[in-house]
């Protein structure tokens, strides 16, 4: 991104900024170092979407990742595809990734072979402190995780709340995923009580484990009625139906449950909101009656609803419990990114804004890419601000701290 010198000035000091990264997907580091890993751990997760509306099957994405198939092999299925997704944000993260951390500065013909052995060569124990605290300058990163198993103070845990349905190409409600639920799959399961006395034990005891947040999805929910849910339960468990849709009575009331058990606990509702999928699903306005009911609790809307941007907007406008989450955007659209912390501005109090948040998985190498974007979105939006004479450097490095560190302490309780 081409930055003016005030721009440019404000990256040089954010660079020193302690940082809370607000989401990821980062398991424990023996997953990332236990993994065979090549140029492509560079494109998993969220380019593989760029790569498949370019044109990629299924089955050469994965292929991609099956190291009993030639690394040239593989490099001739991908490059095609590369072709088309390389001026994209996701691809921005890769590219900024390979040169901090392996020296090369594009992904090509000439770089991909030894570019493979830089990164196998790295995939060491320490990779996560290597790249998350001495590289990216981050103190502790809020990471979904359904089990305690993290084991260190890089990563604080967020923890999935029951979808109730079997995955994301069924929607249903089974009687299986009621009676042994995930999150306690050993608990006796004979009414609906049952369950959410399991539900909240594991809460609870998330809670005690250190975890900060629960995490739900921003899907369209009815008010919490128990007698339609326990009428939907006892369906399931006396076999007069074998499931329930997605959007269910049951799920409602569940959902509605763990929201009060986590306020209970002092813990942040994060919600994913926007794109994704049939992103029509996702819409951040579906959490406007659950943001009525649950006063007390604290809502982070992540990925700022895009492309509802100004829905989401206003949610912080409007409503004093809730924080909005600059996680994921800025590798989904830099100039998004600009445009709607812009405006954010404008809108919302600045208590109320979380700066970054990577959302990455095996690729720990891109949390970095993406910072390096963040901070040149945040400092493009500040910059404007004082070249206006509508802000001092100071007061503009002032908000940047809040947003990359302040806010999401305060927010989350952390301590750091």
């Amino acid at each position: 991104m081409q930055l003016d010198d005030v721009a440019r000035s404000l990256v040089q000091v954010i660079e020193g900024f302690e940082i809370i990264d607000c989401h990821e997907h980062l398991g424990p580091e023996k997953v990332r170092t236990e993994t065979p890993v090549d140029v492509f751990t560079l494109f998993s997760h969220y380019t593989r979407g760029d790569l498949l509306v370019a044109g990629m099957t299924e089955a050469g994405y994965d292929a991609l990742f099956d190291q009993r198939i030639p690394l040239e092999r593989r490099w001739t299925m991908f490059k095609p595809y590369w072709d088309q997704i390389r001026w994209g944000s996701y691809a921005r993260a890769a590219l900024l990734a390979a040169e901090k951390f392996y020296g090369y500065s594009d992904i090509n013909d000439e770089t991909y072979r030894p570019l493979s052995e830089a990164i196998q060569k790295a995939n060491t124990p320490g990779i996560y402190e290597r790249v998350l605290r001495d590289a990216c300058n981050i103190r502790t990163a809020i990471t979904i995780r359904g089990s305690d198993d993290l084991d260190t103070p890089l990563l604080t845990r967020v923890v999935p709340l029951p979808r109730l349905h079997v995955d994301p190409e069924h929607r249903v409600t089974t009687w299986e995923i009621v009676s042994r639920p995930e999150f306690d799959p050993e608990a006796t399961i004979r009414s609906l009580d049952d369950y959410l006395d399991a539900l909240q034990r594991y809460v609870v005891r998330a809670k005690q484990e250190g975890a900060v947040g629960v995490k739900m999805v921003s899907n369209s929910y009815e008010p919490p009625n128990r007698k339609e849910a326990v009428a939907a339960f006892e369906s399931l468990r006396s076999g007069a139906e074998t499931d329930l849709p997605e959007l269910n009575p049951l799920r409602d009331y569940v959902t509605d449950r763990a929201i009060a058990y986590a306020t209970e606990q002092d813990m942040v509702i994060a919600v994913h909101t926007g794109y994704w999928g049939d992103f029509r699903t996702l819409d951040p306005l579906h959490m406007i009656p659950l943001l009525q009911r649950h006063p007390k609790a604290r809502f982070d809307i992540f990925h700022l609803g895009y492309p509802y941007v100004r829905d989401a907007l206003m949610l912080g406008k409007g409503f004093p419990n809730v924080w909005l989450n600059l996680c994921w955007t800025h590798i989904i659209s830099q100039r998004f990114a600009v445009a709607a912390l812009d405006e954010a501005v404008d809108l919302v109090p600045m208590n109320k804004l979380l700066a970054f948040g990577a959302d990455y998985g095996l690729p720990v190498e891109k949390v970095y890419g993406h910072l390096v974007m963040a901070r040149e979105d945040v400092a493009e939006v500040l910059a404007r601000r004082i070249v206006a004479k509508q802000m001092s450097e100071s007061q503009a490095l002032e908000l940047a701290r809040k947003w990359f560190w302040e806010n999401p302490i305060e927010l989350y309780r952390l301590k750091v």
